[in-house]
């Protein structure tokens, strides 16, 4: 009342403040209104028109390198040229406008035409037959998008100087179910195309470039099985949101490091909300959630011997021999080199492989890591594991043991089992422990092995974990077979499978690193190590402060627990296979370092028991003083002549050869720091 009483009185200010406050008022009582009542349904119909999408961004995935740091594999930017189809939408409505407009005029002709026919004018429930329906309407627009976009392309390969074609289905797809997101039309441009690009077309054209990160592998087939493969697959990792309307392409880990380690080197996904209209076009985006890139792998492999055991075995038996090559650090259980032949690119599955190439890889069984997938008989290379079983046994091995003529053939020895004759590869005569070693006599080894007595045989068996796997790929590793005393000591089991055992045949499959394991234990002494494939793995920003994870070196899973005396005889005795001119692994000599070794060959017979051909073995350790490396290799042949020590010591050779020459070369650098 107070304020009512004040405006009586005869001020003409203050009743101009108040007529100011009142008009102000008043105009945003009217503002508020429009707002709320008059355009209410207007920024309904808006919000209506407009949703948002979720997108899945990829995050980077981590390096894979080897014990040095160099690169086997990482990620290079790769461009795409895409088409963004809200870009186009002006483009879309005049083409459309155009086909149309020729529509209804054609549809004017046909009305002209039937009226002239019936000479008379066509009534309106007549002239609704002549009308486009629906289906004819997003035909037109369909058809309309499709020549603006093959006109677009068209355009861009005559400026890149190749063709760049649409698929019709492909592309109505996209635009029916991802408008939002960039179509790409042409992959992996080279330099030139991109600097054309960029030369010639401008943002607001229609078509971009759009920033991607490729897998590559610069070395190419080299360690291929050790490092796995991708295939391609954008679903949510483990942690990850897992509802997205849209995903942008990614990929996952299959066999190998790849598959192994898969969501270490994969990292953690990002996502950004898009805007659209209610025609589904982009209207903004904004990223809320930044992907993690993944973590590097370093591995224990030195790239150097890895190439080196590669190039040796294309150059002895060609790039499609079935082989397998394993080297290890006797003291630690690194894996310093494993080649799996016939091998294959990585490359060609991270960039999408060919039918044709895929087809090939499965007519050699390329994909199959030999090294670790694969069983085989191990053949006289055993022969380590029946001596030692005997020497613990008390074999003397200064004892000849007489080797009989076989009447066959004079030349080479056999011996009885029961009714059973076993041919022996050895000349018949005296042998000791040594000869008998080197010249790998099957009498002598069947002999001893069944005094010594199949429990002792199984009892050191198990002790190098034969039938167990090593733990290297959860997902691509066999345990192969190994008896259990169960089995041995069961009615079932005669003397001629004991037999068979003694050569390394019959009920028993190895892998090629079961085999580096068990030459590693009697190298080091007798401990049977788990062997280690990754180092360590680190983030791949050093600067992020978080700490790499390391996987313990040298590790040991059990010891022999045989006397040392037993080891030294054994290993004097695979210095001999080498050095000695009558032993049978002489090709893998080395000037300057003792190699000591053990040559095998295993039958390969079909479901007939026909030969059809052997598995090649070579078992080694060096040098003898201070043993450091163990290097086995195992080639698959058909070719009925051949030997462990003709066809796989020559391949140890060069590899032994390539590690000498490292260790000089280090030596060298460190002489010439000091």
């Amino acid at each position: 009342m107070l304020i009512f009483d004040e405006l009586k009185k005869n001020d003409p200010q203050l009743r101009l403040v108040a007529m100011v406050l009142a008009g102000g008022l008043g105009i945003l009582l009217a503002g508020l209104w429009w707002v709320q009542i008059v355009s209410a349904q207007e920024y309904k119909s808006h919000q209506e028109t407009q949703a948002y999408r979720s997108v899945r961004i990829p995050a980077v995935r981590g390096k894979i390198l080897d014990r040095e740091g160099r690169v086997l594999a990482e990620n290079r930017p790769r461009y795409n040229l895409s088409l963004y189809l809200d870009d186009l939408r002006k483009p879309f409505d005049t083409a459309y406008g155009q086909l149309r407009k020729q529509a209804l005029d054609a549809q004017q002709h046909a009305i002209a035409a039937q009226e002239k026919k019936l000479g008379r004018s066509l009534t309106k429930v007549e002239r609704k037959q002549f009308a486009l329906t629906t289906a004819q309407i997003q035909q037109l627009r369909a058809q309309s998008r499709l020549s603006v976009a093959n006109d677009l392309a068209a355009q861009i390969g005559r400026q890149l100087g190749q063709p760049v074609p649409l698929d019709a289905k492909n592309f109505e797809r996209a635009y029916q179910t991802r408008l939002a997101m960039p179509y790409p039309i042409l992959k992996n441009l080279n330099e030139v195309q991109i600097a054309r690009f960029e030369e010639k077309f401008t943002n607001g054209f229609g078509a971009d470039l759009e920033l991607q990160a490729a897998r590559v592998y610069p070395s190419g087939a080299t360690a291929a099985h050790l490092l796995g493969y991708l295939r391609s697959d954008d679903s949510s990792a483990e942690g990850e949101e897992s509802y997205f309307s849209y995903r942008l392409p990614d990929y996952r880990g299959v066999v190998g490091i790849e598959g192994g380690f898969d969501a270490k080197l994969r990292g953690m996904a990002g996502a950004e909300s898009v805007l659209v209209n209610n025609l589904g076009y982009r209207q903004s985006e904004n990223i809320w959630s930044q992907p993690e890139p993944g973590h590097n792998v370093v591995l224990t492999i030195d790239l150097n011997l890895q190439r080196a055991a590669e190039n040796s075995l294309v150059l002895h038996r060609g790039a499609e021999a079935k082989a397998a090559i394993v080297v290890m650090d006797v003291r630690s259980g690194d894996v310093l080199a494993m080649v799996s032949s016939p091998t294959f690119d990585p490359n060609d599955f991270a960039q999408g492989i060919s039918q044709d190439k895929w087809d090939r890889l499965q007519q050699l069984s390329a994909e199959k890591n030999r090294a670790t997938y694969e069983n085989y008989a191990p053949g006289s290379i055993f022969k380590t594991v029946i001596a030692l079983a005997a020497l613990e046994n008390g074999l003397d091995p200064s004892e000849v043991f007489h080797v009989h003529a076989n009447p066959e053939n004079p030349a080479k020895g056999i011996i009885y089992v029961g009714k059973r004759s076993i041919k022996d590869t050895a000349p018949p005569g005296d042998y000791d422990f040594r000869k008998a070693f080197i010249h790998s006599s099957n009498s002598y080894f069947i002999t001893n092995g069944l005094r010594a007595g199949v429990e002792n045989i199984i009892r050191i068996g198990k002790k190098f974990h034969l039938g167990e796997r090593t733990g290297l790929f959860t997902n691509q590793e066999t345990r192969g077979n190994f008896p259990s005393l169960p089995r041995v000591i069961s009615r079932a089991w005669r003397d001629g499978d004991t037999a068979n055992l003694c050569i390394g045949q019959g009920e028993l499959a190895v892998t090629p690193v079961q085999m580096a394991v068990m030459v590693s234990a009697i190298a080091n002494g007798g401990k049977v190590l788990w062997p280690r494939i990754v180092d360590r793995i680190e983030p791949q920003d050093p600067a992020s402060g978080e700490m790499a994870s390391r996987f313990p070196a040298g590790v040991v899973r059990d010891e022999l627990g045989v006397h040392p005396r037993s080891l030294k005889i054994l290993r004097d005795a695979m210095r001999d296979d080498v050095s000695s001119s009558e032993g049978t692994g002489t090709a893998a000599a080395v000037e300057g370092m003792q190699v000591c070794g053990k040559t095998g060959t295993a039958q390969v017979q079909d479901a007939s028991n026909k030969l059809t051909g052997y598995n090649f073995w070579f078992a080694s350790f060096a040098p003898y003083e201070k043993p450091r490396y163990a290097i086995v290799v195992m080639v698959e042949s058909t070719d009925l002549h051949g030997s462990g020590g003709s066809v796989c010591a020559p391949i140890a050779h060069d590899v032994y050869e390539a590690i000498l020459k490292q260790e000089n070369a280090r030596a060298g650098k460190v002489l010439a720091r000091n």
